[in-house]
């Protein structure tokens, strides 16, 4: 086989390796561009929540404590935090329409329930990537809502560090009286 032959086939071998190994490193290269959008994803996802109980605790000088049990869940992969937690209260006045009463969060409401022990979340709660906590949330709020109207539910915002909100909806909670 004459040298001209022997370098062309040898040419063609080397191009058909280096056309293999584009290939292989384009593979790679496609792979590592899906794990790292899985990752950019995971960094991005809000605080979701999850409502174990509502109790509406009512004093003798009938004022309203409401408190909801939640665990605040972080599936991100870097740490988040719960900036506000709101309850906003939606009832239907006497003549049909509709109505808001939005509360704010106020952890220095744990003295006022008797008879029950709640650990409140602070007023801004830090969830680390991967983890879920689990507190109480406590509004306060005198009688004037009855006389509004029905209440017709309650809906617990809360907002993260994002500006992202989520919300949990509750048609019932369980009622309290301490005399």
């Amino acid at each position: 086989m004459p040298n001209d032959q022997l370098i062309s086939l040898l040419s063609a071998f080397t191009a058909i390796l280096s056309a293999i190994y584009a290939m292989r490193g384009n593979h790679i290269a496609k792979r590592a561009l899906s794990i790292a959008e899985e990752e950019n994803q995971s960094k991005k996802e809000g605080l979701s929540a999850y409502l174990i109980e509502g109790i509406n605790y009512v004093n003798e000088e009938n004022n309203y404590v409401f408190a909801f049990n939640l665990s605040i869940i972080n599936r991100a992969s870097v740490s988040n935090s719960a900036q506000r937690i709101e309850l906003i209260i939606t009832y239907i006045r006497h003549n049909n329409s509709a109505g808001n009463i939005i509360l704010q969060h106020d952890s220095s409401l744990s003295q006022s329930i008797h008879g029950h022990k709640v650990t409140p979340f602070a007023q801004v709660v830090e969830v680390p990537a991967k983890y879920a906590c689990t507190n109480w949330c406590l509004f306060s709020h005198h009688d004037t809502a009855r006389r509004l109207g029905r209440i017709d539910k309650y809906t617990l915002r809360i907002t993260d560090t994002a500006g992202e909100v989520n919300e949990i909806d509750s048609y019932l909670i369980r009622e309290y009286r301490i005399a």
